[in-house]
């Protein structure tokens, strides 16, 4: 075969990025930013962000009720967007992956074959519960009932530590701590802000790399009509509980606890 006649085809794997519900589901702009994203990343949604969609008969009629102006506040028209796509694409051909309530509803897609993170995820995130059970609310924005976005970003944070200190990518206003950042402390883990990235870690190639993303991806002029965005890592230290230690807890025994000596960064992209 002439070289000219060879195809060589090279699989890069992309870079795990959970997206952060409150982003993806503000107003107007947080689908198209999702689906541009399909495009140099490998993309996650959380479990808290179907619940919303699957509520969203409940919820879209409570966010037409008139309520003062929120940059990441879920906007109907944004709900809207997700639900139709929903409806007319089929779940094997979503660009995005997600872990369900069970295997069979999950879209792990390259992650299939990694039989313990469904089990890893849930752990964490039961854990993190665990450890937020005193939050008040304390910030909580005038959002529908059944949105907390504390609440959310415990799943974020969960599902963001299931895959080894995943980027979450999402938003500040205010010039407040992105939810997340404001959810690890409600779960007491300090959470190290990078103001500016030290430019000899990895994390400001981390930083590079991704602008770089988002620029190939078209987003330089979405993004400036966006919060400004940030980007959150936390890494569980991995003892998470057992089957067995799940029976002790449900006893009301001590478990161990997965976010014992957790560690997280954050810093504005």
């Amino acid at each position: 075969m002439p070289p000219e006649d060879m195809l060589v085809h090279v699989h890069s794997r992309k870079l795990p990025c959970v997206l952060d519900p409150v982003l993806v589901l503000s107003a107007p702009y947080g689908f198209a930013l999702a689906l541009r994203l399909t495009q140099v990343v490998e993309p996650w949604l959380t479990r808290a962000f179907w619940q919303l969609i699957d509520a969203s008969d409940w919820v879209m009629p409570q966010l037409a009720r008139g309520r003062e102006a929120d940059a990441l506040q879920p906007q109907g028209e944004v709900l809207q967007a997700w639900i139709a796509m929903r409806d007319q694409t089929d779940a094997g051909s979503w660009p995005f992956r997600w872990i369900g309530d069970r295997f069979a509803e999950s879209q792990l897609k390259d992650h299939a074959d990694d039989a313990g993170l469904i089990a890893r995820y849930e752990d964490l995130a039961e854990s993190l519960v665990a450890r937020a059970t005193n939050m008040d609310g304390r910030g909580q924005r005038s959002w529908p009932v059944i949105w907390d976005p504390l609440q959310a970003s415990l799943d974020t944070l969960a599902l963001s530590a299931a895959l080894d200190a995943a980027v979450v990518l999402t938003a500040r206003s205010d010039d407040e701590a992105p939810w997340p950042v404001q959810a690890l402390s409600q779960a007491g883990i300090v959470a190290t802000w990078f103001d500016p990235v030290p430019p000899e870690s990895l994390f400001a190639a981390e930083r590079a790399r991704l602008r770089d993303a988002l620029a190939a991806a078209g987003l330089a002029c979405l993004a400036q009509r966006l919060p400004p965005l940030a980007i959150v890592h936390v890494m569980a230290n991995g003892r998470t509980a057992s089957p067995a230690s799940a029976t002790l807890h449900a006893e009301g025994r001590e478990v161990p606890d997965a976010w014992s000596g957790a560690q997280a960064w954050w810093y504005a992209l």
